[in-house]
């Protein structure tokens, strides 16, 4: 096995199988995971097409009206945009 993220592994044997989260999950999860940690985040965000994000998180604002993260470069991600972190995927995402 390979450490691949904050709290999941990949085994290298079954790399055609896709990590998701479940339909009721989502990222906060792993992104705090990955701040209590002080470990990177890799992110594939959708803001009118793919980009990637990675850095470590400085804070998550999961109350906020638009929960979002501050990387500490101080780069804002909106929670909503995220498509994979640390290789999990939404479930709902078929594009890659």
């Amino acid at each position: 096995m390979e450490n691949v993220g904050c709290l999941f592994s990949l085994n290298l044997n079954k790399m055609d199988i896709r990590e998701t989260l479940s339909m009721n999950e989502n990222f906060l999860k792993i992104l705090t995971g990955c701040k209590e940690r002080n470990a990177k985040a890799e992110m594939i965000i959708d803001q009118n097409g793919l980009e990637r994000a990675e850095g470590l998180i400085r804070e998550i604002y999961p109350q906020s009206d638009e929960p979002y993260l501050e990387l500490e470069d101080g780069t804002v991600i909106v929670l909503k945009t995220l498509v994979a972190v640390n290789g999990v995927f939404l479930p709902s995402y078929s594009e890659c």
